[in-house]
Order: C-alpha cells, then sequence, then structure tokens
C-alpha cells in the first residue's frame, strides 16, 4: 500500500493566482457579455441583408460620402442650397468616411450595450441580465432603422453615466458627455434630461458634469455655425413617450429619486417639443424606445412583492414599451431594406441630367418614402431638397402646410434656382405626395418633359431662375463648390443660402436676405467654397 504521506495532491485549479483573475473578471463582466454576445447574431444578420441604405441609413451614406470627398469643407451643397456637416454631427461623417457606415454601426451598438449591461449592473439592480437584455435589444432596433449617428452619441452618453454611478468621477463624465454631444445633439440632449434628474435631487457635481457639456457643445455648434429647422411633432404621437415617462415616475421604486425625476422631466420636455417648434420634434421618441423597457422590467424585479394593481400596471406599461419599439422597427425595416428598381438603377438618369446640363443648377427630386435619392444622385448634382426633415420644413415649408398648389410650387422652384425636377417611379415621401402628384399626373405646361426610362422622369422647368444673377453665369458646381463667371466688376446674386463659412477668393460674399451676394473688383471666374483653415479667416465687408 501506497502511503498516504507519499500521494501527490493535485493542485486546486480554482486556487491559482490565474484562475483568482480570470474568475474574477468574469464576475465582473458577466452581464455585459451575457447582454451583449447575443447580439452579435443580430448585427451579422443586419449587416449581411437589412443594411441596404434606405431610410435614415441614406442620409448616413451621403454624410459619409460627403466628408470622403470633401472632408476639408464645412459647408455642403448637396441638399437643401447648403447646410453645415457640424449641425448634423461634429464627429460621425468623418469617422463612417474612414472606417464605414456599417462598421460604425455595429461597434456603436454593441459597445452601447456593454456599456449598458455594465451601468444597469453598477446601479445594484437585482437579476440585471434580464434588463441588459432588453437594453441590447433596444439598441439594435435604433441600429437597425438605420441611426448610426445616433447610435454613436448613445454609446458616448452611456460612457458618460457610467463613471457617476456609485462615484463621482466627474473628469470623464465631462469627457464623454461632450463627445456624445458632438456625435448627435439629440443624444447629448437625452443627457440633459439624467442630468435634470440629478440636479432635482440635489445632487450638483453629477447633474453639472451631464448638463454643462452639452449646452456648451450646442451652444458653442450654434455659433459657429448657425442652423434654424423645425422638425415635426404631431399630436397623435406625444402620448407614448408621456405616458411612459409617467410611468417610470409613478411606478419605479420610491428610492430611484434620479429614474424618477427624470421621467418626469422628459414627460414635460416630451409636451414642450409640441408647443414650441423646435429641431428636436419627434427626436425626443428615441429615449423611451431606447431606456423605457429596460428600466420597466428593473423595477418589476425589484419590487418582488407588489400590490396587484402596481404589479399589473408595470407589467402593461412594459408590454406596450416592447410592442412600441418593436412595431416602430419592423415599420422602418419594411420601408428601408427593399431596394426598389429606381433605386437600384440610377445611371441612365445620371448620365440624362449630366447631358441636360443640370450640374449647372439645381435639381428636385421628388423625394421617395425610403430617401434613397438624397443619396443616389447627391455626389453628382445640387438637390434643392434631401434628408434632413429639420430643413425640409425650414425651406420648404409649402410641403408641410396646406399651401402647396402649382403657383406656390413654381414660386418655391424659381426662389431655389431649379432648374430639372426628376420624378422616381416609387412611392413618395408622406409630405411629397401632391407634388408627386402634380409632376406625374397634373403636370402645368411650365415643366417640360426631356428624358424618361423604366423607373425616372425628367423635367426642364421653363423660363427657370438661374443659380446666379445676370450677366454672371455658372460653370460648374460640386457638392463643395460653385465656379462663377463674372463678365465684369459689380455684384450678383448666388442662391446659395448664406454661411459665414463660405469664401471666395479674390471676391466679397455677404448675406442678401437668405441667400447670397458675390462682389468682384475685375472679370474673371470665382471659385465659392467654404474650406477649413486659414482661408477661412473672415473676409472683408464688401
Amino acid at each position: 500500500m501506497v502511503s498516504a504521506e507519499l500521494t501527490p495532491v493535485r493542485p486546486d485549479r480554482a486556487a491559482t493566482p490565474r484562475n483568482d483573475r480570470l474568475r474574477a473578471l468574469w464576475l465582473r463582466h458577466r452581464v455585459p457579455l451575457l447582454a451583449t454576445l447575443p447580439a452579435l447574431p443580430l448585427y451579422a444578420v443586419w449587416w449581411a441583408f437589412l443594411a441596404t441604405g434606405g431610410g435614415d441609413l441614406a442620409a448616413q451614406e451621403a454624410w459619409a460620402q460627403f466628408a470622403s470627398r470633401h472632408g476639408g469643407s464645412a459647408y455642403n451643397l448637396f441638399w437643401y442650397g447648403g447646410m453645415h456637416t457640424a449641425n448634423y454631427s461634429l464627429i460621425s461623417p468623418y469617422l463612417m468616411a474612414a472606417v464605414g457606415v456599417r462598421t460604425v454601426s455595429v461597434l456603436s451598438g454593441l459597445l452601447a450595450s456593454w456599456l449598458a449591461a455594465a451601468l444597469i449592473t453598477r446601479a445594484g439592480v437585482p437579476r440585471p441580465a434580464g434588463p441588459a437584455l432588453l437594453a441590447t435589444l433596444a439598441l439594435w432596433c435604433d441600429v437597425a432603422s438605420g441611426r448610426t449617428t445616433f447610435a454613436l452619441g448613445v454609446a458616448f452618453g452611456l460612457a458618460a453615466c457610467l463613471p457617476l454611478v456609485r462615484e463621482r468621477r466627474a473628469a470623464p463624465a465631462v469627457a464623454y458627455a461632450a463627445l456624445a454631444t458632438m456625435a448627435s445633439p439629440v443624444a447629448g440632449l437625452f443627457l440633459v434630461v439624467v442630468g435634470a434628474g440629478y440636479a432635482a435631487v440635489r445632487d450638483r457635481v453629477r447633474a453639472c458634469a451631464l448638463l454643462l457639456p452639452p449646452v456648451v457643445v450646442v451652444a458653442a455648434t450654434t455659433l459657429f455655425f448657425p442652423f434654424t429647422g423645425e422638425q415635426l411633432m404631431p399630436l397623435s404621437r406625444i402620448w407614448p413617450p408621456v405616458l411612459l415617462g409617467l410611468s417610470l415616475t409613478v411606478l419605479v421604486p420610491r428610492d430611484w429619486r434620479v429614474a424618477r425625476w427624470s421621467g418626469a422631466v422628459y414627460a414635460a420636455g416630451t409636451v414642450l417639443t409640441y408647443l414650441i417648434p423646435s429641431p428636436v420634434g419627434t427626436n425626443v421618441e428615441r429615449f423611451a424606445e431606447l431606456f423605457a423597457p429596460a428600466v420597466l422590467l428593473a423595477a418589476l424585479l425589484a419590487l418582488p412583492r407588489l400590490r396587484t394593481l402596481r404589479r399589473n400596471a408595470l407589467i402593461a406599461a412594459l408590454v406596450f414599451s416592447l410592442a412600441w419599439v418593436g412595431k416602430k422597427t419592423v415599420d422602418d425595416l419594411v420601408v428601408s431594406t427593399r431596394v426598389p428598381k429606381w433605386a437600384a438603377d440610377t445611371h441612365g438618369v445620371i448620365r440624362a441630367l449630366d447631358r441636360l446640363g443640370a450640374a449647372r443648377a439645381r435639381v428636385e427630386v421628388v423625394p421617395a418614402r425610403n430617401h434613397r435619392e438624397a443619396t443616389a444622385l447627391a455626389p453628382h448634382m445640387n438637390l434643392a431638397r434631401g434628408w434632413n426633415r429639420q430643413l425640409d420644413m425650414e425651406r420648404g415649408r409649402l410641403f408641410y402646410d396646406g399651401t402647396f398648389s402649382a403657383a406656390t410650387y413654381r414660386a418655391w422652384l424659381d426662389r431655389w434656382a431649379v432648374g430639372y425636377v426628376v420624378l422616381p417611379a416609387g412611392r413618395p415621401d408622406g409630405y411629397a405626395e401632391d407634388e408627386a402628384r402634380l409632376v406625374g399626373d397634373d403636370r402645368p405646361g411650365w415643366l417640360e418633359p426631356v428624358w424618361r426610362d423604366a423607373n425616372w422622369q425628367v423635367f426642364r422647368v421653363r423660363a427657370a431662375v438661374p443659380l446666379v444673377s445676370a450677366p454672371a453665369t455658372v460653370l460648374r458646381t460640386t457638392s463643395a463648390e460653385v465656379d462663377v463667371r463674372v463678365p465684369g466688376s459689380g455684384a450678383v446674386t448666388v442662391r446659395i443660402a448664406y454661411s459665414p463659412w463660405l469664401r471666395a477668393a479674390g471676391g466679397c460674399l455677404e448675406r442678401e436676405g437668405e441667400f447670397t451676394r458675390l462682389t468682384v473688383t475685375a472679370p474673371g471666374v470665382y471659385r465659392i467654397s467654404s474650406e477649413y483653415g486659414p482661408s477661412s479667416a473672415p473676409s472683408p465687408r464688401c
């Protein structure tokens, strides 16, 4: 018999330093891993089959293309007669141009899922895996709807909140809150909601960390890159976010004071977006879409001994939030995923417009429901419209206020120097149905058919107002530049929406109403552009 003292003893693997570290890492990151890993197949499906470039993804693609081609320009001319890149985002167009729209979308969604799960865990929510999974699903729905820029801002926003849970590390919170707002002003607005919740409980450090950076970033952006616009907020769309905000205020545990106050602030803010026209509008819904399901489930799990009425109210609010988010996502995917024939075959219409000289004028493309025209044609010509609802309302009010008619439409075409109108064969945007009907079926005599194929029709606007007033002429336009020939000294009107970033070497630019006046002292060709750098220093007064 072998003595027990001589029998080798196998070391306990769990007791080794390496296994201790692995066990500690697993315990620390278990919930983020369990919440994020199941989303990988969902993002793979979106990447391979659903991300076809329609809906909100069309805007992401257009901005990425502009940043790739004209990254040094402050002002893009391909939509609405001109708009600043910074008004859309200070970060995302350049990041999407560098690594791709889908890459930024997926990485933002996965990072946000990890951070949301870590936030839920650190907040001490009992059984956090369920709420974390709901947050992951909601974040995927946001990406599936094509909101890449917003998803990037949300990831930074969650990173801003994380250092404030259990701790008061204000410095990283301030930095991430600023990045969130620079990525997406809407994401910054939601940090203001949470910051207001901290302010209501008199936590000044956390409140300031989340409130001040969005205010400073938005104020600076508005000062240096002026912007006016309005997003729709129909009365019928107020009640879901208000209901969910008030549900958080009333139903979550009483010691969740910041969450309860944030819900109240959010509900009140939603009502204000209806009462006061602003660029926010229906974007306010996104906060409830992303976080209401997870918070409601967390509240249900945190209150195991609830009275029947309160439990049923929580369950009803949770079910409603899930159904609401699911329906909105399905609706977005139905509209945006299928690639219609007209969007798949744009070579003919682009060649036709090029032969007609449309690059020396502005082109109105009747907006489609999936807005693919805003991406397909923007690199080749300057469009009178595009895919930015705020500017669409600001500069095309007749499409929204019930005043659309052949006469008001012609006045609008002249105002924006539209030389050609293009009608795709697809379903028009809801606010372009009257325009599609007028152009396609009730066409006035001043719209002359000049080209068509199976998917597109092109019409010339007879006696169109030129992009630059006589005696000057336009030689060439791109998404970032306009070359103007001026035969002698004097001033001419260029129908580009004025921006302080516009420059013309050898000439002087000033505001003329909503447009731009070019004054020169000698004949020649003058290039109007908006590059960053020394050339962007203020020009002398004319």
